[in-house]
Protein backbone atom coordinates (compact mmCIF):
# COMPACT_ATOMS: atom_id res chain seq x y z
CA UNK A 1 0.00 0.00 0.00
CA UNK A 2 1.38 3.41 -0.91
CA UNK A 3 2.09 6.03 1.73
CA UNK A 4 -0.59 8.30 0.22
CA UNK A 5 -3.24 5.58 0.53
CA UNK A 6 -2.18 4.85 4.12
CA UNK A 7 -2.50 8.53 5.00
CA UNK A 8 -5.88 8.80 3.29
CA UNK A 9 -7.00 5.82 5.37
CA UNK A 10 -5.71 7.61 8.47
CA UNK A 11 -7.71 10.71 7.49
CA UNK A 12 -10.87 8.63 7.13
CA UNK A 13 -10.15 6.87 10.44
CA UNK A 14 -9.89 10.30 12.08
CA UNK A 15 -13.36 11.17 10.75
CA UNK A 16 -14.75 7.89 12.06
CA UNK A 17 -13.10 8.35 15.46
CA UNK A 18 -14.51 11.86 15.82
CA UNK A 19 -17.98 10.65 14.79
CA UNK A 20 -17.80 7.91 17.45
CA UNK A 21 -16.97 10.59 20.03
CA UNK A 22 -13.36 9.45 20.41
CA UNK A 23 -11.73 12.86 20.11
CA UNK A 24 -8.35 11.64 21.40
CA UNK A 25 -7.98 9.06 18.62
CA UNK A 26 -9.23 11.46 15.95
CA UNK A 27 -6.94 14.23 17.12
CA UNK A 28 -3.95 11.89 17.24
CA UNK A 29 -4.44 10.91 13.59
CA UNK A 30 -5.12 14.51 12.53
CA UNK A 31 -2.04 15.93 14.21
CA UNK A 32 0.10 13.14 12.76
CA UNK A 33 -1.12 14.03 9.27
CA UNK A 34 -0.49 17.72 9.87
CA UNK A 35 3.07 17.04 10.99
CA UNK A 36 4.07 14.16 8.71
CA UNK A 37 1.56 13.92 5.93
CA UNK A 38 2.35 13.88 2.25
CA UNK A 39 -0.78 15.96 1.76
CA UNK A 40 -1.36 18.12 4.81
CA UNK A 41 -5.01 18.84 5.69
CA UNK A 42 -6.05 22.35 4.68
CA UNK A 43 -8.53 24.61 6.48
CA UNK A 44 -11.59 23.00 4.94
CA UNK A 45 -10.44 19.45 5.73
CA UNK A 46 -9.72 20.39 9.34
CA UNK A 47 -13.11 22.06 9.59
CA UNK A 48 -14.75 18.88 8.26
CA UNK A 49 -12.89 16.84 10.88
CA UNK A 50 -14.04 19.28 13.56
CA UNK A 51 -17.59 18.97 12.20
CA UNK A 52 -17.32 15.18 12.59
CA UNK A 53 -16.39 15.71 16.22
CA UNK A 54 -19.54 17.81 16.71
CA UNK A 55 -21.62 15.02 15.19
CA UNK A 56 -19.87 12.67 17.62
CA UNK A 57 -21.43 14.61 20.47
CA UNK A 58 -18.61 16.89 21.53
CA UNK A 59 -16.79 19.38 19.31
CA UNK A 60 -13.04 18.93 19.68
CA UNK A 61 -11.76 21.99 21.49
CA UNK A 62 -8.20 20.93 20.71
CA UNK A 63 -8.87 20.74 16.97
CA UNK A 64 -10.65 24.10 17.04
CA UNK A 65 -7.68 25.68 18.82
CA UNK A 66 -5.29 24.05 16.33
CA UNK A 67 -7.23 25.68 13.49
CA UNK A 68 -7.05 28.96 15.39
CA UNK A 69 -3.29 28.65 15.95
CA UNK A 70 -2.75 27.85 12.27
CA UNK A 71 -4.76 30.94 11.23
CA UNK A 72 -7.37 28.85 9.44
CA UNK A 73 -10.55 30.14 11.06
CA UNK A 74 -10.72 33.38 9.02
CA UNK A 75 -10.24 31.33 5.83
CA UNK A 76 -13.09 29.01 6.84
CA UNK A 77 -15.36 31.96 7.57
CA UNK A 78 -14.45 33.66 4.25
CA UNK A 79 -15.20 30.49 2.28
CA UNK A 80 -18.51 30.04 4.10
CA UNK A 81 -19.39 33.69 3.48
CA UNK A 82 -18.61 33.19 -0.24
CA UNK A 83 -21.02 30.23 -0.27
CA UNK A 84 -18.36 27.57 -0.94
CA UNK A 85 -19.72 25.44 1.90
CA UNK A 86 -21.99 25.67 4.93
CA UNK A 87 -20.73 25.78 8.49
CA UNK A 88 -22.45 24.66 11.65
CA UNK A 89 -23.87 27.10 14.17
CA UNK A 90 -21.62 25.34 16.70
CA UNK A 91 -18.61 26.75 14.82
CA UNK A 92 -19.96 30.30 15.05
CA UNK A 93 -20.66 29.69 18.75
CA UNK A 94 -17.07 28.49 19.25
CA UNK A 95 -15.75 31.65 17.58
CA UNK A 96 -18.05 33.66 19.84
CA UNK A 97 -16.54 32.02 22.93
CA UNK A 98 -13.03 33.19 22.05
CA UNK A 99 -11.49 35.93 24.13
CA UNK A 100 -12.58 39.35 22.92
CA UNK A 101 -9.19 40.35 21.48
CA UNK A 102 -8.76 37.03 19.68
CA UNK A 103 -12.31 37.12 18.33
CA UNK A 104 -11.72 40.68 17.09
CA UNK A 105 -8.53 39.61 15.27
CA UNK A 106 -10.32 36.66 13.66
CA UNK A 107 -13.31 38.68 12.53
CA UNK A 108 -11.12 41.54 11.31
CA UNK A 109 -9.25 39.04 9.10
CA UNK A 110 -12.52 37.94 7.50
Amino acid sequence: MSRFVEQFDMYMQAHEAFRRGNNAEGLKATLFLMANGIVKPDARHLYELWESSVYGGSGSEELFLTMLDQGMIPEILREAKAGKFDILKDFIDAVGRLEEDTRYQVLKAV
